[in-house]
Protein backbone atom coordinates (compact mmCIF):
# COMPACT_ATOMS: atom_id res chain seq x y z
CA UNK A 1 0.00 0.00 0.00
CA UNK A 2 1.62 3.06 -1.35
CA UNK A 3 1.74 6.62 1.18
CA UNK A 4 -0.97 8.91 -0.45
CA UNK A 5 -0.87 12.82 -0.22
CA UNK A 6 -3.32 13.43 0.24
CA UNK A 7 -4.45 10.21 2.84
CA UNK A 8 -7.98 10.81 1.20
CA UNK A 9 -9.13 11.61 -2.34
CA UNK A 10 -11.56 14.61 -2.05
CA UNK A 11 -15.19 14.69 -3.64
CA UNK A 12 -14.18 17.62 -6.18
CA UNK A 13 -11.79 15.24 -7.75
CA UNK A 14 -14.71 15.01 -11.02
CA UNK A 15 -11.92 12.92 -13.20
CA UNK A 16 -13.15 8.73 -12.60
CA UNK A 17 -9.69 7.85 -14.72
CA UNK A 18 -8.55 9.76 -11.39
CA UNK A 19 -10.17 8.42 -8.88
CA UNK A 20 -9.61 5.14 -10.51
CA UNK A 21 -5.50 5.57 -10.73
CA UNK A 22 -5.84 6.88 -6.75
CA UNK A 23 -7.26 4.13 -5.56
CA UNK A 24 -5.04 1.43 -7.29
CA UNK A 25 -1.82 3.29 -6.27
CA UNK A 26 -3.14 3.15 -2.58
CA UNK A 27 -4.19 -0.39 -2.60
CA UNK A 28 -1.33 -1.71 -4.57
CA UNK A 29 0.85 -4.54 -2.96
CA UNK A 30 4.78 -4.12 -2.40
CA UNK A 31 4.54 -0.41 -2.49
CA UNK A 32 4.83 0.40 1.21
CA UNK A 33 7.81 2.80 0.77
CA UNK A 34 6.38 4.58 -2.55
CA UNK A 35 4.99 8.15 -1.76
CA UNK A 36 2.11 9.19 -4.33
CA UNK A 37 1.14 12.73 -4.52
CA UNK A 38 -2.18 13.68 -5.91
CA UNK A 39 -3.62 16.81 -7.75
CA UNK A 40 -0.16 18.87 -7.17
CA UNK A 41 -0.47 22.89 -7.77
CA UNK A 42 2.80 24.20 -9.41
CA UNK A 43 2.79 28.13 -8.34
CA UNK A 44 5.94 28.97 -10.32
CA UNK A 45 5.40 26.71 -13.37
CA UNK A 46 7.95 27.40 -16.56
CA UNK A 47 5.76 27.99 -18.88
CA UNK A 48 2.44 29.71 -17.73
CA UNK A 49 1.20 31.20 -14.55
CA UNK A 50 0.64 28.38 -12.28
CA UNK A 51 0.10 24.22 -13.09
CA UNK A 52 -0.91 21.28 -11.95
CA UNK A 53 0.49 17.85 -11.73
CA UNK A 54 -2.73 14.79 -11.53
CA UNK A 55 0.32 12.43 -10.08
CA UNK A 56 3.90 12.79 -9.23
CA UNK A 57 4.62 9.46 -7.98
CA UNK A 58 7.83 9.08 -6.09
CA UNK A 59 9.60 5.33 -6.43
CA UNK A 60 12.55 4.57 -3.96
CA UNK A 61 15.71 3.73 -6.24
CA UNK A 62 14.27 4.26 -9.43
CA UNK A 63 13.10 8.18 -9.69
CA UNK A 64 9.75 10.54 -10.02
CA UNK A 65 7.13 9.89 -12.53
CA UNK A 66 4.90 12.67 -13.33
CA UNK A 67 1.83 11.47 -14.55
CA UNK A 68 -0.95 13.50 -16.33
CA UNK A 69 -4.03 11.82 -16.73
CA UNK A 70 -6.94 12.21 -19.71
CA UNK A 71 -9.78 10.03 -18.49
CA UNK A 72 -12.00 10.95 -21.45
CA UNK A 73 -14.01 8.68 -23.89
CA UNK A 74 -12.58 10.15 -27.26
CA UNK A 75 -9.62 12.40 -28.13
CA UNK A 76 -8.32 14.02 -31.34
CA UNK A 77 -5.98 16.19 -32.75
CA UNK A 78 -6.43 18.27 -35.62
CA UNK A 79 -4.90 21.46 -37.40
CA UNK A 80 -1.84 21.06 -33.93
CA UNK A 81 -4.59 21.36 -31.59
CA UNK A 82 -5.78 18.90 -29.64
CA UNK A 83 -9.58 17.89 -28.27
CA UNK A 84 -10.92 16.43 -25.10
CA UNK A 85 -14.05 14.86 -24.98
CA UNK A 86 -17.13 17.39 -26.33
CA UNK A 87 -15.55 19.94 -25.64
CA UNK A 88 -14.83 22.63 -28.86
CA UNK A 89 -11.67 24.40 -27.54
CA UNK A 90 -8.84 23.05 -28.65
CA UNK A 91 -5.47 22.79 -26.31
CA UNK A 92 -1.94 23.18 -28.54
CA UNK A 93 0.23 21.50 -26.13
CA UNK A 94 -1.19 18.01 -26.19
CA UNK A 95 -1.04 15.83 -22.54
CA UNK A 96 2.30 15.07 -23.33
CA UNK A 97 3.97 18.62 -23.49
CA UNK A 98 1.66 19.21 -20.69
CA UNK A 99 3.18 16.39 -18.67
CA UNK A 100 6.77 17.33 -19.75
CA UNK A 101 6.17 20.82 -18.76
CA UNK A 102 5.04 20.22 -15.20
CA UNK A 103 7.89 17.84 -15.12
CA UNK A 104 10.71 20.04 -15.85
CA UNK A 105 8.78 22.91 -13.52
CA UNK A 106 8.57 20.68 -10.76
CA UNK A 107 12.57 19.16 -11.42
CA UNK A 108 14.06 22.88 -11.26
CA UNK A 109 11.95 24.28 -8.66
CA UNK A 110 12.97 21.15 -6.32
CA UNK A 111 17.22 21.09 -7.64
CA UNK A 112 17.41 25.08 -6.80
CA UNK A 113 16.37 24.32 -3.67
CA UNK A 114 17.81 20.68 -3.03
CA UNK A 115 20.75 20.62 -5.31
CA UNK A 116 21.76 17.20 -4.03
CA UNK A 117 18.48 15.61 -5.65
CA UNK A 118 19.55 17.16 -9.26
CA UNK A 119 20.59 13.42 -10.22
CA UNK A 120 17.43 11.99 -9.01
CA UNK A 121 15.35 10.99 -12.53
CA UNK A 122 12.30 12.53 -13.28
CA UNK A 123 10.45 11.26 -15.92
CA UNK A 124 6.90 12.25 -17.40
CA UNK A 125 4.01 9.99 -18.55
CA UNK A 126 0.35 10.15 -19.75
CA UNK A 127 -2.63 7.69 -18.87
CA UNK A 128 -5.49 7.11 -21.39
CA UNK A 129 -7.41 4.48 -19.05
CA UNK A 130 -10.47 4.76 -21.69
CA UNK A 131 -9.30 4.86 -24.79
CA UNK A 132 -6.74 3.07 -27.24
CA UNK A 133 -3.77 5.13 -27.93
CA UNK A 134 -1.85 3.80 -30.49
CA UNK A 135 -0.97 6.88 -32.11
CA UNK A 136 3.03 7.14 -32.66
CA UNK A 137 4.70 10.44 -32.80
CA UNK A 138 8.51 11.77 -32.41
CA UNK A 139 7.17 13.62 -29.67
CA UNK A 140 6.98 11.01 -27.04
CA UNK A 141 7.83 7.54 -26.47
CA UNK A 142 5.78 4.15 -26.79
CA UNK A 143 6.65 3.43 -23.58
CA UNK A 144 5.45 6.70 -21.75
CA UNK A 145 1.44 6.03 -22.80
CA UNK A 146 -0.82 4.12 -20.94
CA UNK A 147 -3.86 3.43 -22.77
CA UNK A 148 -6.55 1.12 -21.77
CA UNK A 149 -5.36 -1.73 -22.87
CA UNK A 150 -2.17 -1.53 -20.80
CA UNK A 151 -4.16 -0.27 -18.26
CA UNK A 152 -6.41 -3.03 -17.70
CA UNK A 153 -3.56 -6.04 -18.41
CA UNK A 154 -1.09 -5.01 -15.72
CA UNK A 155 -1.19 -4.16 -11.83
CA UNK A 156 -0.69 -0.39 -12.11
CA UNK A 157 2.68 -0.22 -10.08
CA UNK A 158 4.38 -3.05 -12.68
CA UNK A 159 3.13 0.00 -15.35
CA UNK A 160 5.12 2.83 -13.45
CA UNK A 161 7.96 0.84 -12.78
CA UNK A 162 8.66 -0.37 -16.74
CA UNK A 163 8.03 3.54 -17.30
CA UNK A 164 11.08 4.44 -15.28
CA UNK A 165 13.15 1.67 -16.10
CA UNK A 166 13.19 2.41 -19.44
CA UNK A 167 13.43 6.29 -19.05
CA UNK A 168 16.50 4.98 -16.81
CA UNK A 169 17.73 3.31 -19.81
CA UNK A 170 16.92 5.85 -22.29
CA UNK A 171 18.40 8.32 -20.28
CA UNK A 172 21.82 6.34 -19.92
CA UNK A 173 21.82 5.92 -23.70
CA UNK A 174 22.25 9.69 -24.30
CA UNK A 175 25.87 10.94 -23.94
CA UNK A 176 24.29 13.81 -21.61
CA UNK A 177 22.88 10.96 -19.61
CA UNK A 178 25.42 8.71 -18.89
CA UNK A 179 25.84 9.98 -15.15
CA UNK A 180 22.66 8.03 -14.70
CA UNK A 181 24.84 4.56 -14.61
CA UNK A 182 27.13 5.80 -11.38
CA UNK A 183 23.69 6.50 -9.25
CA UNK A 184 21.33 3.50 -9.71
CA UNK A 185 20.15 3.57 -6.41
CA UNK A 186 18.56 7.04 -6.26
CA UNK A 187 16.19 8.16 -4.97
CA UNK A 188 16.90 6.68 -2.34
CA UNK A 189 14.36 6.53 1.13
CA UNK A 190 15.37 9.29 2.57
CA UNK A 191 15.43 11.41 -0.13
CA UNK A 192 11.94 10.10 -1.08
CA UNK A 193 10.94 11.62 2.49
CA UNK A 194 12.62 15.15 1.58
CA UNK A 195 11.20 15.07 -1.85
CA UNK A 196 7.83 14.49 -0.69
CA UNK A 197 8.35 16.96 2.71
CA UNK A 198 9.34 19.69 -0.37
CA UNK A 199 5.98 19.37 -2.03
CA UNK A 200 3.93 18.70 0.98
CA UNK A 201 3.22 22.32 1.89
CA UNK A 202 1.74 23.40 -1.41
CA UNK A 203 -1.26 20.96 -0.45
CA UNK A 204 -0.66 19.49 3.30
CA UNK A 205 -0.95 22.52 5.48
CA UNK A 206 -4.13 22.62 6.81
CA UNK A 207 -5.22 26.49 6.29
CA UNK A 208 -6.80 28.40 9.51
CA UNK A 209 -10.09 30.17 8.80
CA UNK A 210 -9.27 32.98 11.49
CA UNK A 211 -6.29 35.24 10.79
CA UNK A 212 -2.85 34.89 12.37
CA UNK A 213 -0.87 37.61 14.15
CA UNK A 214 2.39 35.93 13.97
CA UNK A 215 4.87 33.96 11.79
CA UNK A 216 5.15 31.19 14.75
CA UNK A 217 1.83 29.99 13.50
CA UNK A 218 2.72 29.20 9.93
CA UNK A 219 5.02 26.53 11.75
CA UNK A 220 2.77 24.84 13.65
CA UNK A 221 0.25 24.19 10.69
CA UNK A 222 2.87 21.90 9.24
CA UNK A 223 2.77 18.23 10.10
CA UNK A 224 5.32 16.26 11.72
CA UNK A 225 5.74 12.57 9.87
CA UNK A 226 4.38 11.39 12.54
CA UNK A 227 1.11 13.22 12.43
CA UNK A 228 0.77 12.15 8.83
CA UNK A 229 1.04 8.78 10.06
CA UNK A 230 -1.78 9.14 12.34
CA UNK A 231 -3.98 10.92 9.36
CA UNK A 232 -3.36 7.63 7.65
CA UNK A 233 -4.12 5.52 10.11
CA UNK A 234 -7.08 7.55 10.72
CA UNK A 235 -8.41 6.24 7.04
CA UNK A 236 -8.08 2.19 7.90
CA UNK A 237 -10.17 2.05 11.08
CA UNK A 238 -13.41 3.39 11.72
CA UNK A 239 -12.66 3.90 15.24
CA UNK A 240 -9.05 5.43 16.72
CA UNK A 241 -7.54 7.06 20.15
CA UNK A 242 -5.10 9.60 19.54
CA UNK A 243 -3.19 9.90 22.94
CA UNK A 244 -0.35 12.15 23.10
CA UNK A 245 0.87 14.91 25.54
CA UNK A 246 -0.01 18.47 24.83
CA UNK A 247 1.66 20.55 22.13
CA UNK A 248 1.79 16.97 19.78
CA UNK A 249 -1.07 18.60 17.52
CA UNK A 250 -4.05 16.42 18.60
CA UNK A 251 -6.56 19.76 18.03
CA UNK A 252 -4.90 20.23 14.85
CA UNK A 253 -5.36 16.22 13.91
CA UNK A 254 -8.99 16.16 14.67
CA UNK A 255 -9.64 19.73 12.78
CA UNK A 256 -8.08 17.62 9.77
CA UNK A 257 -9.90 14.97 10.56
CA UNK A 258 -13.15 16.94 10.37
CA UNK A 259 -12.69 18.34 7.05
CA UNK A 260 -11.92 15.09 5.62
CA UNK A 261 -15.29 13.59 7.19
CA UNK A 262 -16.97 16.63 5.90
CA UNK A 263 -15.39 16.35 2.12
CA UNK A 264 -17.10 12.84 2.63
CA UNK A 265 -20.42 13.90 2.33
CA UNK A 266 -20.60 12.84 6.15
CA UNK A 267 -22.55 14.36 9.06
CA UNK A 268 -20.26 15.15 12.07
CA UNK A 269 -20.88 15.89 15.50
CA UNK A 270 -17.15 17.54 16.94
CA UNK A 271 -17.23 17.23 20.92
CA UNK A 272 -14.82 18.92 23.12
CA UNK A 273 -15.16 19.57 26.99
CA UNK A 274 -13.96 23.64 27.44
CA UNK A 275 -16.28 26.40 25.95
CA UNK A 276 -13.38 28.76 24.62
CA UNK A 277 -11.72 25.94 22.63
CA UNK A 278 -15.19 24.84 21.19
CA UNK A 279 -15.53 28.56 20.12
CA UNK A 280 -12.33 28.91 18.08
CA UNK A 281 -13.40 25.07 16.87
CA UNK A 282 -16.15 26.45 15.07
CA UNK A 283 -14.47 29.20 14.23
CA UNK A 284 -11.79 27.29 12.32
CA UNK A 285 -14.73 24.88 11.08
CA UNK A 286 -16.62 27.09 9.13
CA UNK A 287 -13.71 27.03 6.61
CA UNK A 288 -14.88 23.32 5.81
CA UNK A 289 -17.94 24.46 4.53
CA UNK A 290 -19.51 21.33 5.54
CA UNK A 291 -22.68 19.86 7.58
CA UNK A 292 -20.25 19.56 10.85
CA UNK A 293 -21.96 20.44 14.40
CA UNK A 294 -19.44 21.87 17.29
CA UNK A 295 -20.41 21.56 21.01
CA UNK A 296 -18.91 21.29 24.31
CA UNK A 297 -20.53 18.20 25.96
CA UNK A 298 -22.39 20.36 28.60
CA UNK A 299 -23.95 22.63 25.66
CA UNK A 300 -25.03 19.75 23.86
CA UNK A 301 -26.48 18.53 26.50
CA UNK A 302 -28.53 21.63 27.27
CA UNK A 303 -29.77 21.65 23.67
CA UNK A 304 -31.60 17.88 24.04
CA UNK A 305 -32.63 18.16 27.50
CA UNK A 306 -36.10 19.16 26.50
CA UNK A 307 -36.40 21.89 28.72
CA UNK A 308 -34.25 25.50 29.08
CA UNK A 309 -32.43 26.18 31.68
CA UNK A 310 -31.75 29.84 33.40
CA UNK A 311 -28.81 31.63 33.79
CA UNK A 312 -29.15 31.60 37.43
CA UNK A 313 -30.09 27.99 37.55
CA UNK A 314 -26.94 27.33 35.89
CA UNK A 315 -24.30 29.60 37.92
CA UNK A 316 -25.86 27.26 41.17
CA UNK A 317 -25.99 24.02 39.26
CA UNK A 318 -24.09 21.47 41.43
CA UNK A 319 -21.55 19.12 39.97
CA UNK A 320 -24.04 16.25 40.50
CA UNK A 321 -26.65 18.12 37.95
CA UNK A 322 -23.77 18.21 35.22
CA UNK A 323 -22.21 14.77 35.69
CA UNK A 324 -25.50 12.82 36.05
CA UNK A 325 -28.91 15.00 35.98
CA UNK A 326 -28.34 16.64 32.78
CA UNK A 327 -26.67 14.03 30.62
CA UNK A 328 -30.22 11.70 31.39
CA UNK A 329 -32.27 14.41 30.53
CA UNK A 330 -30.62 14.40 27.33
CA UNK A 331 -30.66 10.31 26.95
CA UNK A 332 -34.07 10.58 27.77
CA UNK A 333 -34.90 13.44 25.13
CA UNK A 334 -32.67 11.70 22.06
CA UNK A 335 -34.09 8.27 22.57
CA UNK A 336 -37.39 9.26 22.06
CA UNK A 337 -36.15 11.10 18.97
CA UNK A 338 -36.64 9.73 14.89
CA UNK A 339 -33.16 8.33 14.47
CA UNK A 340 -32.44 10.91 11.52
CA UNK A 341 -32.99 13.93 13.51
CA UNK A 342 -30.33 13.24 16.15
CA UNK A 343 -27.58 10.74 14.66
CA UNK A 344 -24.13 11.98 12.73
CA UNK A 345 -22.33 10.07 10.65
CA UNK A 346 -19.35 10.07 12.57
CA UNK A 347 -17.82 11.60 15.93
CA UNK A 348 -14.84 13.09 16.70
CA UNK A 349 -13.83 14.12 20.76
CA UNK A 350 -10.88 16.48 21.80
CA UNK A 351 -10.19 16.69 24.95
CA UNK A 352 -11.10 12.80 25.23
CA UNK A 353 -9.78 12.52 28.68
CA UNK A 354 -12.60 15.38 30.22
CA UNK A 355 -15.03 13.16 28.63
CA UNK A 356 -14.92 9.33 29.68
CA UNK A 357 -17.55 9.54 32.13
CA UNK A 358 -20.80 6.55 31.48
CA UNK A 359 -23.44 9.17 31.48
CA UNK A 360 -21.46 11.10 28.41
CA UNK A 361 -20.31 7.77 26.87
CA UNK A 362 -24.08 6.86 27.10
CA UNK A 363 -25.33 10.21 25.36
CA UNK A 364 -22.79 10.08 22.42
CA UNK A 365 -23.25 6.16 22.04
CA UNK A 366 -26.97 7.22 21.25
CA UNK A 367 -25.66 10.13 18.70
CA UNK A 368 -23.48 8.36 16.69
CA UNK A 369 -25.05 6.10 13.53
CA UNK A 370 -23.67 2.48 14.54
CA UNK A 371 -23.01 3.53 18.23
CA UNK A 372 -19.66 3.89 19.73
CA UNK A 373 -19.14 -0.06 19.00
CA UNK A 374 -19.62 -0.08 15.57
CA UNK A 375 -19.92 3.38 14.58
CA UNK A 376 -17.37 5.73 12.99
CA UNK A 377 -15.09 7.86 15.84
CA UNK A 378 -11.94 9.71 16.82
CA UNK A 379 -10.88 10.52 20.19
CA UNK A 380 -7.97 13.01 20.81
CA UNK A 381 -7.03 13.44 24.25
CA UNK A 382 -3.86 13.86 27.05
CA UNK A 383 -5.12 10.66 29.06
CA UNK A 384 -1.56 10.76 30.99
CA UNK A 385 -1.50 14.58 32.44
CA UNK A 386 -4.61 16.51 31.58
CA UNK A 387 -7.40 15.41 32.97
CA UNK A 388 -7.53 18.40 35.50
CA UNK A 389 -11.04 19.17 35.63
CA UNK A 390 -11.11 15.14 37.43
CA UNK A 391 -14.28 15.19 35.64
CA UNK A 392 -13.98 11.26 34.66
CA UNK A 393 -14.63 7.93 35.99
CA UNK A 394 -13.37 5.61 33.39
CA UNK A 395 -9.44 5.02 32.42
CA UNK A 396 -8.48 4.97 28.63
CA UNK A 397 -7.77 1.04 28.76
CA UNK A 398 -10.91 0.95 30.44
CA UNK A 399 -12.68 2.71 27.47
CA UNK A 400 -11.53 1.04 24.79
CA UNK A 401 -12.03 -2.81 26.56
CA UNK A 402 -15.30 -1.53 27.37
CA UNK A 403 -16.89 1.23 25.50
CA UNK A 404 -14.52 1.22 22.71
CA UNK A 405 -14.56 -2.14 21.19
CA UNK A 406 -11.10 -2.51 21.46
CA UNK A 407 -10.23 0.24 19.04
CA UNK A 408 -6.72 0.66 18.28
CA UNK A 409 -4.84 3.66 20.13
CA UNK A 410 -2.38 5.76 18.26
CA UNK A 411 0.77 7.57 20.38
CA UNK A 412 1.91 10.90 19.87
CA UNK A 413 4.92 12.00 20.81
CA UNK A 414 6.17 14.79 18.82
CA UNK A 415 6.05 18.61 19.79
CA UNK A 416 4.95 20.76 17.62
CA UNK A 417 3.91 23.49 19.38
CA UNK A 418 6.23 24.89 21.93
CA UNK A 419 10.03 25.68 20.99
CA UNK A 420 12.30 23.19 22.65
CA UNK A 421 13.25 24.75 25.83
CA UNK A 422 9.49 25.70 27.15
CA UNK A 423 8.34 22.06 26.26
CA UNK A 424 11.43 20.41 28.04
CA UNK A 425 10.07 22.90 31.30
CA UNK A 426 7.00 21.56 31.09
CA UNK A 427 7.77 18.28 30.54
CA UNK A 428 9.77 18.04 33.94
CA UNK A 429 7.05 20.16 35.51
CA UNK A 430 4.69 17.45 34.48
CA UNK A 431 6.73 14.75 34.99
CA UNK A 432 6.13 13.13 31.55
CA UNK A 433 7.24 9.72 31.26
CA UNK A 434 8.11 8.60 28.24
CA UNK A 435 8.83 12.34 27.41
CA UNK A 436 8.07 14.45 23.91
CA UNK A 437 10.43 12.19 21.37
CA UNK A 438 11.09 15.65 19.06
CA UNK A 439 10.38 18.83 18.89
CA UNK A 440 8.87 20.48 15.18
CA UNK A 441 9.99 24.27 16.42
CA UNK A 442 13.65 25.46 16.70
CA UNK A 443 15.81 26.38 19.28
CA UNK A 444 15.10 29.88 19.86
CA UNK A 445 17.85 29.74 23.11
CA UNK A 446 14.96 31.91 25.15
CA UNK A 447 14.87 30.27 28.43
CA UNK A 448 11.02 30.43 29.97
CA UNK A 449 11.59 33.22 32.93
CA UNK A 450 10.65 32.46 36.37
CA UNK A 451 10.53 35.12 39.05
CA UNK A 452 9.88 34.87 42.66
CA UNK A 453 7.42 37.06 44.77
CA UNK A 454 7.25 37.41 48.85
CA UNK A 455 3.75 38.99 48.58
CA UNK A 456 0.68 39.42 46.69
CA UNK A 457 1.80 43.37 45.87
CA UNK A 458 5.31 42.14 44.74
CA UNK A 459 3.43 39.57 42.66
CA UNK A 460 1.57 42.63 40.96
CA UNK A 461 4.31 44.59 40.85
CA UNK A 462 6.31 41.81 39.04
CA UNK A 463 3.00 41.25 36.76
CA UNK A 464 3.18 44.86 35.86
CA UNK A 465 6.79 45.18 35.11
CA UNK A 466 7.40 42.17 33.13
CA UNK A 467 4.28 43.57 30.64
CA UNK A 468 5.95 47.23 30.35
CA UNK A 469 9.29 45.16 29.57
CA UNK A 470 7.63 42.95 26.87
CA UNK A 471 5.16 45.73 24.94
CA UNK A 472 8.68 48.10 24.80
CA UNK A 473 10.44 45.22 23.06
CA UNK A 474 7.54 45.01 20.53
CA UNK A 475 5.33 42.31 21.87
CA UNK A 476 1.85 43.13 20.77
CA UNK A 477 -0.69 43.74 23.27
CA UNK A 478 -2.95 40.61 22.21
CA UNK A 479 -0.08 38.26 21.98
CA UNK A 480 0.02 38.37 25.87
CA UNK A 481 -2.68 35.97 28.04
CA UNK A 482 -1.96 35.56 31.73
CA UNK A 483 -3.66 32.64 33.32
CA UNK A 484 -3.91 31.33 37.01
CA UNK A 485 -4.93 28.60 39.00
CA UNK A 486 -7.29 31.29 40.60
CA UNK A 487 -10.64 32.48 39.44
CA UNK A 488 -10.39 35.82 37.19
CA UNK A 489 -11.36 38.45 39.83
CA UNK A 490 -9.22 36.40 42.46
CA UNK A 491 -6.12 36.38 40.39
CA UNK A 492 -3.08 38.54 40.12
CA UNK A 493 -4.65 39.89 37.11
CA UNK A 494 -7.97 40.69 37.96
CA UNK A 495 -6.44 42.59 41.44
CA UNK A 496 -4.57 44.84 39.38
CA UNK A 497 -6.03 48.28 40.33
CA UNK A 498 -4.01 51.06 38.90
CA UNK A 499 -6.36 52.70 36.35
CA UNK A 500 -3.34 52.70 33.49
CA UNK A 501 -3.06 49.20 33.60
CA UNK A 502 -7.16 48.24 34.33
CA UNK A 503 -7.96 50.24 31.04
CA UNK A 504 -5.45 47.53 29.35
CA UNK A 505 -6.19 44.11 31.20
CA UNK A 506 -9.29 42.27 30.24
CA UNK A 507 -10.87 39.42 31.06
CA UNK A 508 -10.47 36.27 28.08
CA UNK A 509 -13.82 35.15 28.14
CA UNK A 510 -15.19 38.58 26.63
CA UNK A 511 -12.58 39.93 24.84
CA UNK A 512 -11.27 36.62 23.02
CA UNK A 513 -10.59 38.88 19.78
CA UNK A 514 -8.92 42.28 21.00
CA UNK A 515 -5.64 43.47 20.88
CA UNK A 516 -5.77 44.11 24.75
CA UNK A 517 -3.67 42.04 27.25
CA UNK A 518 -6.27 39.47 28.11
CA UNK A 519 -6.13 36.96 31.40
CA UNK A 520 -8.71 33.76 32.22
CA UNK A 521 -8.19 30.43 34.49
CA UNK A 522 -5.70 27.66 33.14
CA UNK A 523 -8.58 25.81 33.17
CA UNK A 524 -10.57 27.52 30.84
CA UNK A 525 -7.85 27.95 28.49
CA UNK A 526 -7.24 24.28 28.16
CA UNK A 527 -6.87 23.51 24.25
CA UNK A 528 -5.72 26.90 23.09
CA UNK A 529 -2.62 29.23 22.59
CA UNK A 530 -0.71 32.22 22.85
CA UNK A 531 2.40 33.70 21.69
CA UNK A 532 3.31 34.87 25.13
CA UNK A 533 2.15 33.07 28.36
CA UNK A 534 3.04 34.47 31.63
CA UNK A 535 1.58 32.37 34.83
CA UNK A 536 0.97 33.88 37.80
CA UNK A 537 -0.22 32.84 41.50
CA UNK A 538 1.67 29.39 42.27
CA UNK A 539 1.55 28.99 45.98
CA UNK A 540 3.66 25.75 45.92
CA UNK A 541 4.49 23.13 43.69
CA UNK A 542 2.11 20.03 45.19
CA UNK A 543 0.97 17.69 42.72
CA UNK A 544 -2.43 19.60 41.76
CA UNK A 545 -0.48 22.87 40.93
CA UNK A 546 2.68 20.54 39.17
CA UNK A 547 -0.71 19.45 36.92
CA UNK A 548 -1.75 23.11 36.08
CA UNK A 549 1.33 24.23 35.62
CA UNK A 550 2.17 21.74 32.78
CA UNK A 551 -1.15 22.78 31.11
CA UNK A 552 -0.16 26.36 31.58
CA UNK A 553 3.37 25.98 30.38
CA UNK A 554 2.41 23.80 27.07
CA UNK A 555 -0.15 26.81 26.13
CA UNK A 556 3.10 29.00 24.76
CA UNK A 557 4.35 29.63 20.77
CA UNK A 558 6.78 31.73 22.07
CA UNK A 559 7.52 32.65 25.42
CA UNK A 560 6.86 31.87 28.72
CA UNK A 561 7.02 33.59 32.35
CA UNK A 562 6.24 32.07 35.87
CA UNK A 563 5.66 33.86 38.69
CA UNK A 564 6.23 31.65 42.02
CA UNK A 565 6.14 31.98 45.24
CA UNK A 566 9.60 32.52 46.80
CA UNK A 567 8.66 29.56 49.05
CA UNK A 568 8.83 26.95 45.97
CA UNK A 569 12.54 28.40 44.94
CA UNK A 570 14.20 25.12 46.01
CA UNK A 571 11.40 22.76 44.97
CA UNK A 572 11.44 24.47 41.26
CA UNK A 573 15.06 23.69 41.28
CA UNK A 574 14.66 20.30 42.47
CA UNK A 575 11.91 19.90 39.80
CA UNK A 576 13.71 20.92 37.27
CA UNK A 577 17.01 19.68 38.27
CA UNK A 578 18.49 23.29 38.33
Amino acid sequence: MARMIPAVLSHNCSSPGEREIYYRLKHAPGTQEWIVLHSLDLANHSKQIAGELDFVIIVPYLGVLCLEVKAHRRIRRENGLWYYGSSTKGDPRGPFQQAAEGMHSLRSMLTRARPHLARVLFWSAVAFPYIEFDVRSAEWHEWQVIDSRLFRSLPFEQIVKSILLKARDHFASRPSGAWILNVPEQPDLQQCLEIAEFLRPSFEIYESASSRISRIHADLKRFTQEQFAALDAMEDNDRVVFSGPAGTGKTFLALECARRATERGSKVLFICFNRLLSEMLRREAEAFQGRIEVRTIHSYMLSLAGRSFSPDELSAASSEFWQIELPSLATDTIAGMPEHLHTFDELIVDEAQDILREPYLDLLDLSLRGGLGSGRWRMFGDFEKQNIYRSTDLGLRQFVETRGNNAPIYRLRVNCRNTPRIGSHAELLGGLSPGYTGFLRPDDERDPERLYYTSRQHQEELLLDTLDRLLRSGVGAGDIVILSPLANETSAAGRVLQSAWRDRLKPYETYAHSQYIRYTSIHAFKGLEAPVVIVTDIESLSREYQDLLYVAATRALDHLVLLLRDTTRNEFARVLNL
